[in-house]
């Protein structure tokens, strides 16, 4: 009888320990949004900033099934430099990892320059490039 109501406080403990509530998760991610990028744009450089201290940024990655390459550069725990190649093209550009209260408004990106098909650098002109849960 005692292993019995020892088995059965075992199961208990167990059994209550498994209803607790999920842990939030400790990052989101942030999408950079590429605009009015040029028929023969190939390279760009982004510099992304978090607005204040509180708004870090873990890490920069490429688009989910992109074929971009990415060379990234961590220079503070809220600003980041980031070189994308390949055939680019409005739409996604970079995902950004950032801390899970974050807002899309903490976050800004600026282009630093541009290159085409023939390595020739290219004005950023209207090209933008802004972040988006």
């Amino acid at each position: 009888m005692n292993r019995y109501l020892t088995a059965l406080g075992v199961a208990w403990a167990i059994a209550a320990g498994g209803c607790s509530e999920p842990a939030a998760p400790a990052s989101v991610t942030l999408s950079a949004q590429l605009a009015n990028a040029g028929s023969t744009d190939r390279a760009i450089l982004v510099q992304l900033v978090g607005a204040d201290p509180s708004a870090g940024i873990d890490s920069v990655l490429a688009p989910t099934g992109s074929s971009y390459r990415l060379f990234t550069q961590r220079l503070s725990a809220t600003q980041w430099r980031a070189i994308i190649t390949g055939n680019l093209s409005d739409g996604a550009l970079l995902r950004l990892s950032v801390p899970a209260k974050s807002q899309a408004s903490g976050y800004t990106a600026m282009i630093l320059d541009v290159a085409d098909a023939s390595f020739a650098a290219v004005a950023p002109g209207s090209r933008a490039v802004t972040i988006a849960p």
